[in-house]
C-alpha cells in the first residue's frame, strides 16, 4: 500500500469518485466530481489516496481548503469496505494532520461526520458510530453546535444530524479553557463557505447555529465517548434535538 496525492483531474480522480466516494455518501452529502475538479485547478480542494500494490484505489480522503477563514475541512474520508479495519483510513488521517497541515497551516483542522443517533449503519455507507471512534481514536472532539450541513448544490437538500469535529487546531486558537475554542474561525468558516449560500439564513436552525458561535467563553469541545451528550441538529421546529 502507498499514499499518493492526486494532484491533477484524470482517470484515477474518476475512479476515486465514482467507486470510492458515490458508495460511501448519501448524493445529499457528496460534492459533484466537477466540484472536485474545480477545486483541484483552483487550489481549494486537495486528494490523498491509498493505492494497493497494483495500483487500485483503496482509501481517498478530500479537503477543502478555506483561505479567508485558514479552516482545513476534512470533507469526505472513505475506505473500501472489504478492507475497512486494518489501517488505511488512519495513513490518510496522518496525511490529513501532517503534510495537509504543513501545507496549509490552518488555524483549524475540522471534519463533518454524521451523528450516530441521526444516521443508521448499513451496506457501503459503514456505521456513523463506528466512524465517531476512527476518529476519538485519533484525539478529535465534536464542536458544541448544532451543525447540520448546508444545501450544497441545487436540488440538493440540507442534511440534519451532523457534527462538526476538530482534528488539529493551531496555538492562540484556544478560548478561556483548553475544552473550548475560539469561535472566530469557526464562524468565518461557516459563514463564508456555508451558511451564505442558504436560502433561509435566518431560520430556526440557522439562527441556533449562530446562537452557539456566539456563546460567552467560547465554543465547547466534547468528548465523543457519550453519543447522547453531543448536539444533535433538527429541521426548523424541532428545535435542538440532543437528547
Amino acid at each position: 500500500m502507498r499514499v499518493v496525492d492526486v494532484a491533477e483531474d484524470g482517470p484515477l480522480l474518476q475512479v476515486l469518485y465514482e467507486d470510492l466516494l458515490v458508495p460511501s455518501f448519501p448524493p445529499d452529502e457528496l460534492q459533484t466530481l466537477q466540484w472536485v475538479r474545480d477545486g483541484l485547478a483552483d487550489g481549494g480542494v486537495v486528494v490523498g489516496a491509498v493505492l494497493d500494490d497494483a495500483g487500485a484505489p483503496e482509501a481517498v480522503a478530500v479537503g477543502e481548503w478555506d483561505a479567508p477563514s485558514r479552516v482545513l475541512l476534512l470533507s469526505y474520508l472513505t475506505v473500501r469496505p472489504r478492507i475497512r479495519s486494518r489501517g488505511l483510513g488512519g495513513l490518510l488521517m496522518g496525511v490529513v494532520t501532517g503534510a495537509w497541515r504543513e501545507r496549509f497551516r490552518p488555524l483549524l483542522t475540522l471534519a463533518e461526520v454524521e451523528h450516530p443517533l441521526a444516521h443508521e449503519a448499513g451496506g457501503e455507507r459503514g456505521d456513523p458510530a463506528a466512524r465517531l471512534r476512527f476518529y476519538a481514536r485519533h484525539g478529535a472532539r465534536a464542536l458544541d453546535i448544532p451543525y447540520f450541513q448546508p444545501v450544497l448544490r441545487p436540488g440538493a437538500e440540507r442534511v440534519h444530524g451532523m457534527l462538526l469535529l476538530v482534528l488539529t487546531r493551531a496555538g492562540g486558537t484556544g478560548g478561556e479553557r483548553p475544552d473550548t475554542v475560539d469561535p472566530g474561525p469557526v464562524r468565518a468558516f461557516l459563514e463564508d463557505r456555508l451558511l451564505s449560500d442558504e436560502e433561509h439564513d435566518a431560520d430556526g436552525p440557522v439562527l441556533r447555529m449562530r446562537g452557539a458561535l456566539a456563546r460567552p467563553g467560547g465554543i465547547g469541545l466534547l468528548p465523543l465517548d457519550d453519543v447522547r451528550a453531543l448536539p444533535l441538529s433538527a429541521p426548523d421546529g424541532d428545535g435542538d434535538a440532543r437528547p
